[in-house]
This record gives C-alpha cells, sequence and structure tokens, in this order.
C-alpha cells in the first residue's frame, strides 16, 4: 500500500481512505458496473425479461474490453493468485444472483425460479467463455459476434419457459408456486448441436418423448 501511495502521489491516510486493500483497488471498478447493471435490470421493461439478462451480460462484457490496459494485466494477475481468484469468484456470484432475481419476477419457489436461476448461470458461464478465450489473446479483435452468439444459444436453450410462463402471467396474472416435480406442468430440456436443423431438432424431441411415455 506505501508503494501504490507513493506511485499515485497520494498519501497513505487517502488510500486506506478510498480503499481498504490492496485487493480493494484491483477490483475498484467492478462496483460501480454492478450498481450500473442493477439499475439497468431495475428500469428495463418487463416484456422480455431473457433478453433483459442478455444485454445486462453485454454491459459487462463492455465494461471489460474496453479497458485492456487494465482487464489484461489484472486477468494474468488474478490468474496466479489464489486470493485473488476468490474475490473474483464472489464478484461473479453477485451478477448470477442479480441475474436470477430479475428472471425470478418475484417468484421464490417453483419451476420458474429453478428455469431463472439456471438461466442465469449459464449466461454467466457463456460470457465467461468468451471474455476470457479473449483475454488470453487480446490482440484479437473483441469477439462481439460470439459472445451475442452465445447469449443468443442460452437463451434460446434455457429461456423458453420463462418466456412462456411471463406470457400466461401477463395474460392472466400471477400463477401460485409449484414446487420442482410436483407441477402439472411437464417441463423438458433438451440441448442439440447448433448445426442442426429446426425439424431435425423436433424429430428428436418427439423420439424422446415417445420413449419416455412408452
Amino acid at each position: 500500500m506505501d508503494d501504490i501511495a507513493e506511485e499515485s502521489g497520494v498519501s497513505r491516510r487517502s488510500l486506506f481512505r478510498h480503499f481498504g486493500s490492496k485487493e480493494d483497488i484491483l477490483f475498484s471498478g467492478h462496483d460501480d458496473l454492478f450498481e450500473s447493471v442493477v439499475r439497468y435490470l431495475r428500469t428495463a421493461p418487463d416484456d422480455d425479461p431473457v433478453a433483459t439478462v442478455c444485454a445486462a451480460a453485454r454491459m459487462v462484457f463492455q465494461g471489460y474490453v474496453a479497458t485492456p490496459e487494465i482487464t489484461v494485466p489484472r486477468f494474468r494477475l488474478v490468474r496466479a493468485v489464489p486470493r485473488l481468484r476468490d474475490r473474483e469468484i464472489a464478484m461473479t456470484a453477485r451478477y448470477q444472483g442479480a441475474f436470477s432475481r430479475h428472471l425470478a419476477r418475484g417468484e421464490t419457489e417453483g419451476t420458474r425460479v429453478l428455469a431463472g436461476e439456471a438461466l442465469a448461470a449459464s449466461v454467466i458461464a457463456a460470457h465467461n467463455h468468451v471474455l476470457r478465450s479473449w483475454l488470453r489473446d487480446p490482440q484479437r479483435p473483441v469477439p462481439w459476434d460470439r459472445f451475442d452468439r452465445a447469449m443468443e444459444f442460452v437463451g434460446r436453450a434455457l429461456g423458453a419457459e420463462l418466456r412462456e410462463r411471463g406470457a400466461s402471467r401477463g395474460a392472466a396474472g400471477p400463477s401460485e408456486p409449484a414446487e420442482f416435480g410436483q407441477s402439472a406442468e411437464s417441463v423438458l430440456v433438451a440441448v442439440y448441436p447448433s448445426s442442426l436443423s429446426r425439424e431435425d431438432v423436433l424429430r428428436r424431441v418427439r423420439t424422446a418423448l415417445e420413449e419416455r411415455d412408452s
């Protein structure tokens, strides 16, 4: 902290007034970015929460790639220091919690909450997958197309349940929460290669349902 204070031209006391530790300095931009994301989620329209969460993840991605002179050396430092990895995991959990709450739309249990938590985790995983691939080789152009395809993939694979329940809720009012596995509705989550045509996917789903019911 003495070295940081000297290099930045401020007193040690002033440094501690703003930052409690070296780790707080390293991750100082995260808090501002997280608050921006939370405000966006709070003020976004209610018509498509899945698209809103994917757009919020794009804001986070933009926050990283906009300042490679900070994010690239921080990425390398975090990979080398286990204590910093724990701090990064905690930040990731904050985003995932915010996404899950937005997707749950006030519900606390049932299929929608489960689907929201699964989608939030998938959005985080897809975001980190694309971001880390770029951070390992930041000389390449920022892979915006790859990021958007990743968001489209997880939104399509896991977002159908949330969109359908959101539409029915808007038409008939909030539904009573149901325990997972005890709802009258049947939920099937299937993941297939993106190269498959729509007809092939539907055919495989029909086959799976027939085998399940036989």
